[in-house]
């Protein structure tokens, strides 16, 4: 039966890395099951796909994880901690503007720096949708989301710079919307385009927030 030190750590078992090798490892096995959950989605994705392409054993990747479950919420909780600082960053800004253009310039240097946690993010943003597993750090994610876009926009209609008429939720759910789809775009689209395509994005989505999206009412057309 194994032991457990005085201090509550499992002992190592022979042959295991330690130090910074046995970090290098652990990151190894998480950079290998995002790259599998993105591609394949979480309930596809098996330890033994996570192994290979980590390139361990199957024994080496349960010493660091108990479970799939166990990494999926690691990675998530790192995404958790990265949105939080582009969140943060945004609200130091003063006006609506500024504080779009902070979030979505967050959300463009994070596609050019880590393309692949983008791509998780919104891959996981379609798991939590679309599949039966509903994790908590995916929920706490998507709940920073759109909880920044209702602060903001309740923030600048106190301002004056939005109407005080309108619907604030569908205004906070139109941006949220835009968000996932410039997300999906900057993730998965934009080895097609080049960086400044992807933010020149952006800088249209901001220009329509800024002009209403239409500028005066169209009719539409009814077929008789």
């Amino acid at each position: 039966m194994e032991t457990v030190s005085s201090a509550g750590e499992r002992p190592r078992g022979r042959g295991r890395p330690v130090g910074a090798d046995s970090e290098n490892t652990r990151r190894g096995i998480l950079v290998a099951a995002r790259g599998v959950i993105t591609e394949r989605g979480y309930q596809a994705a098996t330890f033994q796909q996570i192994a290979m392409r980590a390139g361990v054993s199957r024994p080496t990747l349960h010493y660091y994880f108990g479970s799939r479950e166990q990494i999926y919420d690691v990675l998530l909780a790192e995404v958790h901690h990265a949105m939080m600082g582009c969140v943060a960053e945004a609200q130091q800004q003063v006006g609506l503007r500024d504080q779009l253009a902070s979030f979505l310039g967050s959300l463009q240097r994070w596609s050019l720096e880590d393309a692949d946690t983008l791509r998780f993010l919104v891959a996981a943003r379609l798991e939590h949708h679309r599949g039966p597993h509903r994790a908590e750090a995916a929920a706490r994610i998507f709940a920073a989301v759109h909880s920044f876009y209702d602060s903001v926009v309740v923030e600048a209609m106190r301002r004056g710079e939005l109407p005080s008429d309108i619907d604030a939720a569908a205004v906070a759910d139109m941006l949220a919307g835009l968000f996932w789809g410039a997300g999906f775009h900057a993730g998965f689209l934009r080895h097609s385009t080049s960086d400044q395509d992807a933010g020149g994005v952006a800088r249209q989505l901001l220009t329509l927030f800024e002009s209403g999206l239409l500028e005066s009412p169209v009719a539409a057309h009814i077929d008789a």
